[in-house]
């Protein structure tokens, strides 16, 4: 059974671009137009033969013919060309949307958001149900009328069904067969165009803290909308290729169509055949043929592309995060305090985290150790109140997490991770990224010298304006974190959280905990590393195991 109001939503986000339909619809009235004055322009032909037997008059006729071919195939192009414009801007429309549903969804979303690749399918839904709505658009509009029109013919020729019919038909039928069978090659760069955004998409996903944690939401968004749009232009492409086709398939069917005509008039001149108004009949039905079966092919088409308009709509109708606080601080001092804070998941029955109780204070560093990778990302984030305790709670600067807004606690909290991951092109947008894309390039060069990233900045073809990562110059993971702690730096904000920083007896690790130390400095520091780094202050080690802590020792320098 068809759901209609599937359709009916589909519709409504077609309305913005009414223009273009309208003009689509003007272009197809024309060519229903012309198309029905067809026969009766052959029944003139063939009386003007009958009577006079005038062989110039049936070769302006025949000319005129192809001229109205010629009319129809350019209100064709318009037509097709506007309606897959329109489309094409639905398609980025519903893009969009799933971007902007994809950065909002509670976190525990992601976990399980690509199994049986469920991404994958929705940007396939996607893509499919945008080429079926041009078609759709196409078909209901342009053969309805196009039906119309040759059915107020036929009532005004009132004529009988003729044998021609068959030898013409098949024709058509052979050119109709050969051009379907061209627009159905996928077409590769739009492929392409997908698989990229489809990768940009599961890094979005991978690196969703990151990304939140900085404000980058609306970059995100930005960029796949950039992605969005080559697969626009590959679809555009397609489309000016069907623009093509079809108008000159049309053309094909109308040459065959008048040269049937004619060798039949030439029969009448030479009283071997005596035609009336029959050839005029034959060509109704003949092209009456085409846009009846197309229209009763509707329904299975419906019915086949609602699953798609399914999943798409029950993915965007999921439930965004919601941010319920309402308390705004400025510059938080940094005191975390930890209250029987238990963290179950749906996926597993024992406690993921398991009655924490401590308190950080303002400006201490706080390594976390012995924990599985489930329990760190299970603390971190609940901590950026990306998830919400089972039980119990967590206080900043004596306040619930919960009361305060989101974009101001991750306004104070900056994150330093081990990850290779790029936020943005070009290095002074990995350094400013997201709302801090304000900062003047002073401050971003600052961050870069504090860092040591200047270091080999200085050696990039454009400096801070290098194109970085795939398609431009290529840094290896030390300079990852540089960008990482530059960026931090730029966001100076009063609590940091260090997410697997390296050992000392790593290359070069001495100057990057250096650096380190001097980001730490005046913040409250939460380090989450398997061994104890070798830094200058370490105020407390707490040791996570099985979810609880066993242990919450003084620092190895703690005075």
């Amino acid at each position: 059974m068809i759901r209609a109001h599937l359709f009916l939503r589909l519709l409504r986000r077609l309305f913005p671009y009414w223009k273009l339909l309208l003009l689509a619809l003007f272009a197809m009235a024309v060519m229903a137009a012309t198309l029905a004055s067809l026969p009766i322009l052959i029944k003139q032909i063939l009386e003007s033969t009958f009577i006079d037997k005038d062989q110039s008059l049936m070769q302006t006729a025949s000319l005129a013919i192809i001229v109205i071919f010629m009319i129809r195939g350019i209100a064709g192009y318009i037509s097709i060309s506007t309606a897959n414009k329109a489309v094409g801007k639905l398609g980025i429309d519903l893009r969009m949307a799933f971007f902007n549903k994809l950065l909002t969804l509670p976190v525990n979303h992601y976990s399980h958001l690509n199994k049986n690749n469920e991404i994958d399918t929705l940007i396939s839904n996607i893509n499919q149900i945008s080429q079926s709505t041009s078609r759709y658009i196409t078909v209901i509009t342009q053969d309805s009328l196009t039906i119309i029109g040759l059915i107020i013919c036929t009532l005004y020729l009132n004529q009988e069904f003729s044998l021609l019919l068959l030898l013409v038909t098949s024709f058509v039928i052979l050119v109709t067969q050969m051009t379907h069978s061209h627009l159905s090659r996928p077409d590769q760069k739009s492929l392409l165009a997908s698989k990229n955004l489809i990768q940009h998409l599961l890094q979005s996903i991978a690196h969703n803290r990151k990304i939140r944690i900085d404000g980058g939401q609306m970059y995100e968004s930005q960029r796949l909308g950039k992605i969005s749009e080559t697969i626009y232009h590959a679809e555009m492409q397609q489309a000016t290729v069907s623009a093509i086709a079809i108008p000159a398939s049309q053309i094909i069917t109308a040459l065959i169509l008048t040269a049937v005509i004619y060798m039949a008039a030439l029969q009448v001149i030479n009283d071997a055949l005596n035609l009336h108004e029959v050839g005029a009949l034959v060509s109704v039905v003949l092209l009456l043929i085409m846009p009846i079966q197309r229209i009763a092919g509707i329904p299975k088409q419906l019915a086949h592309d609602q699953k798609f308009l399914e999943t798409i709509f029950s993915f965007l109708d999921q439930v965004s995060e919601q941010d319920a606080g309402v308390i705004s601080i400025p510059h938080v001092s940094g005191k975390l305090v930890f209250e029987q804070m238990r963290f179950c998941s749906d996926a597993q029955a024992t406690p993921i985290l398991n009655y924490i109780n401590f308190t950080v204070k303002p400006g201490e560093v706080t390594v976390f150790t012995g924990y599985t990778a489930g329990e760190k990302n299970a603390l971190i984030n609940l901590i950026l109140h990306l998830q919400q305790p089972t039980s119990g709670r967590i206080l900043l600067d004596d306040h619930p997490l919960s009361d305060i807004q989101l974009n101001n606690l991750h306004a104070n909290i900056a994150i330093v991770t081990e990850d290779d991951y790029l936020l943005d092109e070009k290095i002074a947008g990995n350094i400013a990224y997201g709302t801090m894309r304000c900062a003047n390039e002073a401050k971003i060069t600052t961050a870069a010298h504090a860092s040591h990233a200047m270091e080999f900045i200085r050696h990039m073809p454009s400096g801070l304006q290098t194109q970085i990562g795939k398609g431009g110059t290529t840094i290896n993971k030390q300079q990852f974190r540089q960008l990482a702690i530059a960026r931090a730096l730029v966001k100076n904000a009063p609590i940091l959280i260090l997410d697997e920083i390296p050992a000392h007896e790593e290359s070069n690790s001495g100057n990057l905990l250096s650096v380190l130390e001097k980001l730490m400095q005046n913040r409250t520091t939460l380090i989450f590393n398997q061994f104890i780094p070798q830094l200058k202050k370490i105020d407390r080690i707490v040791v996570l195991k099985n979810g609880c802590i066993t242990e919450s020792l003084k620092g190895p320098n703690h005075s």
